[in-house]
């Protein structure tokens, strides 16, 4: 659009008086529509082969790449510059083979999450069949360096502590609730860990006293293909990760499975089923997003 429109402008390109009027008047009940479509011109090769075909001679025979139905149709494949062109497709089809084997997920996922949400817990004794409740907020926050204990940090200096953007910086969690052992014994916890990619894996490690400790899970995540989350009704698609963590006897076997809609999170699932010589129960957390 921007080559055709300096092309006028400039002399290098020409409408014919009936042709621009057209195209103007679609134009202006595109902008004027209320509300307007987020997609006006849903044909969108169709839409890019219009423009090329205004902006170029039939003999510059564009576009050269991607011309079959399914490859994907970027404005970099419509121009005369064949090198251009070429370096475009071989990155697309780069970034295509790394999405298919999931290396791209353990970021999609780490800015998904971004936010902050609630989450219900429920523990399980297997052996006496005892339920305990936890229940609060989470905060998954990305930031530049941690915080210091003191308590006169204010919070005008939020701003150069987190952001939303996560880079490859690790993301905090922040976790803030209530135990409830029973409905009239509940006490105040909180716990952090921190969240970062690493080459094809979402790593989890411990905070202690405000610092990184020990890697605790190391989470690979794939498409969940189980009839639970082929069973949900409405828009989006779940992806689950499992990993082990031994902490002297106990086994904490953990999975993960995380709702996305585009690039955002709906819900969040987080279970462990810990075996040991005095634990023998299973925890099942689920994080709803809360409204920003």
């Amino acid at each position: 659009q921007a080559r055709l429109a300096a092309g006028v402008l400039g002399g290098t390109l020409s409408l014919e008086g009936e042709r621009l009027r057209s195209a103007l008047e679609t134009s202006r009940t595109v902008r004027t529509s209320a509300p307007r479509a987020q997609f006006p011109h849903f044909d969108y090769p169709g839409f890019m082969d219009t423009l090329s075909q205004l902006c170029y001679r039939d003999d510059d025979d564009c576009p050269r790449y991607n011309v079959d139905v399914g490859d994907a149709v970027i404005p970099t494949f419509y121009q005369t510059d064949d090198g251009i062109s070429r370096r475009c497709r071989e990155e697309i089809d780069e970034e295509t083979r790394l999405g298919r084997n999931g290396s791209r997920m353990p970021k999609v996922v780490l800015q998904s999450i971004l936010g902050r949400w609630s989450y219900d817990r429920n523990i399980v004794h297997l052996q006496t069949r005892n339920v305990e409740r936890v229940y609060g907020t989470v905060n998954f926050t990305k930031y530049w360096q941690r915080p210091s204990n003191d308590d006169d940090n204010d919070d005008d200096d939020a701003g150069e502590l987190f952001s939303t953007d996560t880079g490859n910086s690790p993301v905090l969690y922040r976790e803030d609730g209530w135990y409830e052992f029973s409905p009239t014994q509940k006490f105040e916890v909180f716990r952090e860990y921190e969240y970062e990619c690493r080459n094809d894996a979402l790593e989890i490690y411990f905070v202690e006293g405000g610092k990184r400790a020990l890697l605790f899970l190391s989470l690979k995540f794939v498409p969940d293909t189980t009839s639970e989350a082929r069973s949900s009704k409405d828009d989006g698609y779940w992806v689950k990760a499992t990993s082990d963590h031994l902490c002297i006897k106990d086994l904490y076997s953990a999975t993960f499975r995380v709702k996305l809609n585009g690039l955002s999170a709906s819900e969040i699932i987080i279970k462990y089923r810990v075996k040991g010589p005095s634990k023998d129960y299973e925890s099942t957390t689920v994080l709803k997003p809360q409204p920003s």
